[in-house]
């Protein structure tokens, strides 16, 4: 493990794979980037290097936007994904300008639909694809993303198909990972799709240096409650207020104005662990965020004055050569997230959501008070998707809203946010996030009309009640026990104040410590709950120091990879977390909707 090199070759392979490609458009070129591809681009290849390989200019692809083109340049080229959208921008740029050569570069792969609408637009003969296989984006050293499209609705994403061959990858450069578990339906799939690859490319041979030892794929659907719960990591909350991607972060005008040093514009600002402090406080409970934050400030002031005060030459030449650009530079880094938290800490002021969310979870919540925050979120004209998160939430926890609530919150709800909001409620409740309680079918009113939910929640929906589900895992912790967040080693669980553990921790700390067993699993998840394992799966022992791979079917959360990482620090494990993208909460429960 010593030697293992952080998925380098993966990047290397992605890297080689678009030299290629680029190399087969003779000339030079100028490529334009589907807007969500710039950032992982700027992961695999620099500006540097996508100009010695003819892109001597680069620039975003908006839907809504004409592109100057620069006539000096012989190719026009569009790093895309493969959908209908962006086809039909390319037919209309190339129907503007026929006589240039165009190519299209289909990220993961071509799908037969775009060679359709070039052909149906009358552009066929005009532009040539090609496709690039995308693979795992380091966004640490332990977290590695494909960063695939949040917007698709989950009834249309293919997410365990491009997991499969990234996974098939990483095995054929490091070795074949000997113990396999699957939990879900999207990762059943996956797992099907891999070995099929294996099989037609031929599995590589285990090896004794290989440094996976076990590999653990979870569909997101056994666990939306690790979703719609607010995450208490500085991380996390960070995600959930300013929605950052692919390791960068645009903070905006709510921490722009709070700082000394404004900048003009859009500051794009990367997030990761070479920024001194980010990396301290990236995975702390948001308790402890602020005042390590103010004692790292009255230290660096101390650095600063220990300065003023030298009298010798040699001290200030030796200060100013060796410590004043790193001081400069943890000062600004320094104001910067200390802006940041204030700005977390208003938004979540004097609200009692946190404690609710607990309660339940924790099955203590009175239904009366919960629909009490409920209803003065609305009538705050609080945001309406944090409102449905947390219907969401107390809908999956007691398996169901009483009729009285579900139809009270319903129907304030849509008065207040409008009727474009129905269809909203019957993908929620066709896909068992938002349900009245023992009702195998509902009808939603329109008019006068009615129609009626199908009768059977998608095959995806976890059916096992969420009491028996949080018991035989041991998910939540009596609320008589006090959290302590300044505890030196917590329990994974403090992500959420010591609330609730994520289900994938919790099986891997079970398989840690017991081993795996398939038919205890099968009898807590429950038939409907694909379940498989590798043939006599050894248990991990960190001892061997092999990593323990996680891949996450349909996104993780920033919450999730927290509680991964202490539970990795406490047991002396190396835990990898690979995920189709990292989710937004916001973005989530717009996945489920097909029609907005």
């Amino acid at each position: 493990m010593d030697d293992f090199d952080d998925f380098a070759m993966v990047t290397q392979l992605t890297r080689r794979e678009l030299i290629h490609v680029l190399e087969s458009i003779i000339g030079t070129k100028e490529l334009v980037v589907e807007q969500s591809l710039m950032r992982p681009l700027d992961k695999i290849a620099s500006m540097t290097f996508l100009k010695e390989h003819g892109c001597l200019r680069v620039q975003a692809l908006y839907l809504d936007r004409l592109i100057s083109w620069d006539p000096n340049l012989e190719n026009r080229v569009f790093l895309v994904r493969p959908s209908l959208i962006n086809v039909r921008k390319i037919c209309e740029l190339i129907k503007a300008e026929p006589n240039i050569k165009y190519s299209a570069i289909f990220v993961d792969r071509k799908q037969n639909i775009c060679e359709l609408e070039f052909e149906k637009q009358g552009v066929y003969g005009n532009i040539e694809s090609y496709e690039l296989n995308l693979s795992f984006i380091p966004l640490e050293s332990d977290l590695f993303s494909l960063e695939l499209p949040a917007d698709i609705p989950r009834s249309a994403r293919t997410d365990y198909q491009a997991m499969a061959r990234c996974l098939w990858q990483l095995q054929s450069l490091y070795g074949a990972i000997p113990n396999q578990f699957a939990i879900g339906q999207a990762a059943n799939d996956c797992q099907k799709v891999f070995q099929r690859i294996c099989q037609d490319m031929k599995e590589p041979a285990a090896t004794a240096n290989q440094p996976i030892s076990h590999l653990f794929l979870f569909d997101r659907s056994i666990d939306f409650v690790s979703v719609l719960l607010t995450g208490l990591t500085y991380e996390s909350m960070l995600n959930d207020v300013f929605k950052y991607s692919c390791g960068k972060i645009v903070f905006g005008e709510a921490v722009e104005t709070k700082l000394k040093q404004k900048s003009e514009g859009k500051k794009v600002i990367p997030l990761n662990n070479s920024d001194a402090i980010f990396s301290v406080v990236r995975n702390r409970h948001m308790s402890q965020v602020f005042p390590f934050l103010s004692a790292r400030a009255k230290t660096l002031q101390e650095s600063f004055d220990k300065a003023s005060a030298m009298n010798k030459v040699e001290e200030v030449k030796d200060f100013i050569s060796n410590q004043l650009r790193q001081l400069k530079q943890n000062h600004k880094l320094l104001e910067l997230h200390i802006c940041a938290c204030e700005v977390l800490l208003e938004t979540s002021k004097g609200s009692d959501r946190f404690g609710i969310e607990h309660e339940i979870v924790r099955r203590e919540a009175d239904a009366n008070v919960v629909m009490e925050h409920l209803e003065l979120a609305i009538c705050k004209q609080q945001n309406p998707w944090a409102v449905l998160q947390l219907a969401c939430l107390w809908s999956i926890c007691e398996d169901g809203l009483l009729s009285k609530h579900f139809h009270a919150f319903r129907t304030l709800f849509l008065h207040a946010c409008g009727y474009d909001y129905l269809p909203i409620f019957y993908y929620l409740q066709s896909n068992g996030l938002l349900i009245e309680k023992n009702t195998p079918s509902a009808k939603v009113s329109i008019g006068g009309g009615s129609f009626k939910i199908k009768d059977s929640i998608t095959t995806t929906t976890r059916k096992t009640p969420f009491t028996q589900l949080s018991k035989s895992l041991r998910l939540t912790t009596p609320s008589d026990i006090q959290f302590d967040p300044k505890s030196p080693t917590p329990n994974p669980s403090y992500v959420f104040s010591d609330a609730y553990t994520p289900i994938a921790c919790q099986i891997v700390s079970q398989t840690v410590a017991d081993g795996w067993s398939t038919s205890k699993l099968h009898k807590i998840f429950g038939p409907e709950i694909p379940i498989i394992s590798s043939p006599n799966p050894v248990k991990p022992d960190n001892r061997i120091k092999k990593a323990i791979l996680i891949s996450f079917i349909g996104g993780v959360t920033f919450a999730e990879v927290a509680a991964l990482r202490q539970f990795a620090q406490n047991s002396n494990f190396r835990i990898i977390v690979v995920t189709s993208h990292i989710l937004n909460r916001e973005e989530f429960l717009k996945s489920f909707i097909e029609i907005v």
